[in-house]
């Protein structure tokens, strides 16, 4: 099974092989489009080029599925709350204090809406990009080697621990463990599990402390560099047109409305 973190799905289409930083900055200019553009379907064209684009470059739609059961929640506590925090045209009920309004369901259909295209963007760049070149561009562009290091191992350990985990809890269960009763009953019975975790995540950050000290990770000699980022022409011809159509739809939103 495919860890939670790990959501990288290789491929050849242009979105993968498009150089990092701009997709990092597209990733920019789609977040300010999804809070500056107005009205619910405008959001949802957004939300519908996103899905193209990414069915188009190969990411399986079992993987956008699992992505929109992860949103679910997020996504139904916006629907069901938002109405009635912030009411306002036609009263459609009212307990007590609370209204439901048809202008609240809208607010919240928009809400929940732009959730899903900033999520789905960020899942985006996630699909197409591998951890490894996104960490390097944050580097190329300004990030401490060291800030880079700590994202790539975050990003690299999080699925170990998750696996280890099941692992444990799996061969706990073959022997007969099956935690039951409330929700304190079950994290006590869960401690077994949780410290086995521990010490061999434990063990893991110990053999990583000497890999890294073998790297010569604290070496005050000039780094070099392995692999490294160049821009193609396709690159930067994706980098000015996404520039220049951001401008003029800015352009045309603040003049025509």
């Amino acid at each position: 099974m495919t860890a939670v973190f790990d959501t990288y799905v290789s491929g050849d289409s242009l979105l993968h092989e498009l150089d990092p930083r701009v997709k990092l900055w597209g990733l920019i200019l789609g977040f300010a489009m999804a809070f500056v553009l107005p009205g619910l379907l405008a959001q949802v064209l957004m939300l519908v080029t996103i899905h193209v684009l990414l069915l188009l470059s190969q990411i399986p739609w079992r993987d956008l599925w699992r992505f929109w059961k992860q949103m679910a929640m997020l996504i139904v506590l916006i629907l069901v709350l938002q109405p009635w925090v912030q009411p306002s045209g036609h009263e459609l009920l009212s307990l007590g204090p609370l209204q439901l309004t048809m202008g609240g369901i809208l607010d919240a259909l928009h809400i929940a809406t732009r959730s899903l295209v900033v999520a789905f963007l960020t899942a985006g760049l996630l699909f197409t990009t591998d951890h490894r070149t996104l960490v390097l561009a944050f580097v190329r562009l300004g990030l401490p080697y060291t800030w880079g290091l700590t994202i790539s191992l975050t990003l690299r350990f999080l699925p170990a621990i998750q696996s280890l985990f099941r692992a444990v809890r799996n061969a706990q269960a073959a022997r007969g463990w099956t935690p039951e009763g409330g929700p304190i009953k079950r994290l006590r019975e869960y401690l077994p599990v949780l410290v086995a975790v521990m010490i061999s995540t434990l063990r893991m950050s110990d053999q990583l402390t000497l890999a890294l000290a073998a790297r010569g990770l604290t070496s005050e000699r000039p780094r070099t560099i392995w692999r490294n980022l160049a821009m193609d022409s396709h690159d930067w011809i994706i980098l000015l047109g996404s520039t220049l159509g951001f401008v003029l739809l800015m352009i045309l939103r603040f003049n025509l409305g």
